[in-house]
Formats: C-alpha cells, sequence, structure tokens
C-alpha cells in the first residue's frame, strides 16, 4: 500500500466519523420526542451505517455535502496547462504507520464478534428440538406476525434466556423452563420472532461494524446503545400488539431475563434481556401507554429522505464550482506558456494572429473545463475567469497560476 493511499482512507474514514457524529447528535434531537420504538431504531441504524460508508454516491443535499462545504471540501479543479508536467503527489509514510495502527485493533474486534456469533449459532444448532406444541404455537405465532417460522430449539442451562442467533436461517433458543409457562412461552416467541421479522441479525452486523471501526470513539458506542434500546422496545411493542399479553406479566418476564443476563450466561446474539442497565426503560414503556409497532407511510417516506440525506456522499469540487475567479498579472502568462497552449490549442486563436492571448487562454480554459468529465490534476493550473470577453485585457484581469486562491 502506498503512502498516498493510506492517506486517502485514513481521511476518508475520519470523515466519515465526523460526519456520524453530526448525524448521532441530529437522531439525539429526532429522538427526545415520542417517538415510535421502530422508528427510533431505524434513524440509529442509519447514523451507525454513516460511521462504515465513507465513500456513497454523490448528493447535492446531503449532510456529507454540507460538510464538505463548511470544511472547504475538495481543493479546487482546474485544467492543467499543456506541457507543464505534473509533480508526483507525495504522503509521508506515517500515515500507512497511522492506518495500521486504526485498522489493527478494529479488524480484531470485527473478527471476535463474527467468532462469537458463529459459536452461538453452532451451540443453538446442538440444541434440543423443542416438543411438538412449542414447535406448534410458533408456527401460529409466526403467520400472526407474517414470517417464516425459524427452528426453534431448547437448552437445559438455567442461566440461558431466549434469543435468537443466525441472520439468513435464524435459530430462536428458549430455555427449558419456559415450556411450562405458556403465556411466558409466547411473551418470548413473539419477541425473538419480531427480531426475525425486523432482521435484526442484519442489523447488528452494521452495528459490529461500526463499533469495531470506531472502537475509541464514544459517540459510535452512545449511538449503538441507543439502538439496542430502540429495537428491544420495538420487539417488545411487537410482541404485546401481535399476542394481546397482559403488560404486567410481559413486564415480569423482561425481569426474570435480565436476571439471567447478570448472572453472565448471555450468548452473542439477540438475547430478549437485551441490556440490563436498560431494564428501567423498558419496564416504563412497557407499563405505560400502549404504542404501535408497525410503522405507516409517512414514517417510510420520512425514513427514506433520512437516509438520503444522512447517506448520501459530499459532491467533488469540480461538481460543486460553477465559477473560478481569478485575477493574475503580467508574470503569469508567459510566452511558453502561449506557445506551448497554441501548440496544442491551435484552433483557440480566435483572432488569427498567430499566438494565444491571455485572454484567448481563459476562453479554452473555461470549454476545457466543461468537457472534463471528473477531476483532473491541478498541477500548475490557469485559473481563468469565463465572464472575461475574448480581446479584453484589465489590469487585473483573467488568470493565474497556483492554487486557486
Amino acid at each position: 500500500m502506498t503512502a498516498l493511499l493510506a492517506k486517502e482512507i485514513v481521511t476518508a474514514l475520519a470523515v466519515a466519523g465526523l460526519e456520524g457524529s453530526v448525524l448521532a447528535v441530529i437522531a439525539f434531537a429526532i429522538c427526545r420526542g415520542r417517538v415510535r420504538p421502530a422508528w427510533q431504531a431505524a434513524i440509529w441504524l442509519v447514523v451507525l451505517a454513516r460511521f462504515v460508508l465513507p465513500w456513497t454516491p454523490e448528493l447535492p443535499w446531503s449532510l456529507a455535502d454540507l460538510v464538505a462545504s463548511m470544511r472547504g471540501g475538495d481543493a479546487p479543479i482546474a485544467i492543467p496547462l499543456p506541457g507543464m508536467p505534473a509533480p508526483a503527489p507525495h504522503a509521508s509514510a506515517l500515515w500507512i504507520a497511522l492506518l495500521a495502527t486504526w485498522l489493527a485493533p478494529a479488524l480484531a474486534l470485527f473478527a471476535r464478534g463474527v467468532a462469537r456469533s458463529r459459536r452461538a449459532y453452532a451451540v443453538a444448532g446442538r440444541a434440543l428440538a423443542a416438543p411438538d406444541d412449542a414447535r406448534a404455537e410458533l408456527a401460529l405465532l409466526a403467520a400472526r406476525l407474517d414470517v417464516r417460522a425459524p427452528r426453534l430449539t431448547v437448552v437445559t442451562d438455567v442461566g440461558v434466556g431466549p434469543h435468537v442467533v443466525g441472520a439468513l436461517r435464524p435459530i430462536i433458543v428458549i430455555p427449558a423452563a419456559l415450556l411450562g409457562e405458556p403465556q411466558l412461552l409466547r411473551a418470548a416467541l413473539l419477541h425473538e420472532l419480531a427480531h426475525v421479522r425486523r432482521r435484526d441479525a442484519l442489523a447488528r452486523v452494521v452495528q459490529l461494524a461500526a463499533t469495531s471501526l470506531f472502537f475509541a470513539w464514544p459517540i459510535a458506542r452512545l449511538a449503538a446503545r441507543r439502538l439496542d434500546l430502540a429495537r428491544e422496545a420495538a420487539c417488545d411493542a411487537w410482541a404485546l400488539e401481535a399476542g394481546d399479553l397482559p403488560r404486567p406479566a410481559y413486564a415480569r418476564l423482561l425481569v426474570a431475563m435480565a436476571r439471567l443476563r447478570l448472572d453472565g450466561h448471555a450468548p452473542a446474539a439477540l438475547a430478549m434481556a437485551g441490556h440490563a442497565h436498560h431494564l428501567d426503560a423498558r419496564v416504563a414503556a412497557v407499563l405505560a401507554a400502549p404504542v404501535r409497532a408497525r410503522l405507516n407511510l409517512a414514517h417510510h417516506l420520512a425514513l427514506a429522505a433520512f437516509g438520503l440525506v444522512a447517506l448520501g456522499g459530499a459532491r467533488t469540487a469540480h461538481a460543486r464550482i460553477t465559477a473560478v475567479p481569478c485575477s493574475y498579472n503580467t508574470h503569469t502568462y508567459t510566452s511558453d506558456i502561449a506557445a506551448a497552449l497554441y501548440a496544442q490549442h491551435p484552433e483557440a486563436d480566435l483572432d488569427g494572429d498567430g499566438q494565444l492571448s491571455r485572454d484567448e487562454a481563459c476562453e479554452l480554459q473555461a470549454e476545457l473545463r466543461e468537457q472534463a468529465d471528473g477531476p483532473v490534476s491541478p498541477a500548475e493550473p490557469l485559473y481563468c475567469n469565463r465572464d472575461s470577453e475574448v480581446g479584453q485585457n484589465p489590469p487585473e484581469s483573467s488568470c493565474h497560476q497556483g492554487d486557486g486562491q
């Protein structure tokens, strides 16, 4: 890997972290009101996706474009003068060391999370098959939630609560103790089926990637905790709405599952208990007024707009610039430059005098800029004012070389 590529990657990741942090502040403000848990979970998932998507399609009204405009964006794009070699870009080897220092622990954390999930899936696959009546109950509830019934297994470990593992072929695991409690079993199955219907296991991949990549950034971890809480609350709402369950009984189930988690037996999976320090908020939400689990059309449209603004990429300077201001003095346009331009573009000699004036050079560069499909090398460019008319030669007129300032 070259130092220049390492610099570009580090810069892109840093910008993604900045944009994700700005988006987290916006999401926190949105979610302070009475917002449905499912919508909160979707918003926080978009925030975490912003952290792990440093390169996204360009959109003119995106957050990334706004941030790029505020920090100055890319260097101005200009057409290099023919015959003037571009200096080779250079970056210090320290960028490679910085990238390695960043990515090594991030990849290790991501690999550990994936390994834990694989172990949990293997354990669930080796567990006992659920009794026929439990599988029949699962099939009935899955039809109610309009989801395909996953595999159901039972574990005898008293320290394991209901959970679901697997992103593509999910398995729901329940403790044997729930088989004798039909009401609690129904609540647990509805909660885990809600995870399956919402495809939360796939969302956890994005969550793991974001928290691993920005392991040292507290805002990414805060966004992940907010997503955990909103996701569990959304599944609680699904279970209560679809199962017509007594709310006090469901709250007691949450407390019991959280107690199991505190015993240190929670697997690397989507567990009904969630995080123990979120228990008070979840119980309060369960005992409060009912909240609709499903999102309506307005929510989906608003979420789509939020996603476009949040995940759209920044336009390049070439796409953003509509006019390039410039001025030059008598030392910036020499006879050598005029001869080089005329040799490659004789058609730019509008007055037919066999040489290119400064205004003709500016007109040429304006045309070349319009024809350019993307960023070009800015080495020693000639910046031109397209408003200058051919033949004019004011004291502070059309072009200058350098950085475009």
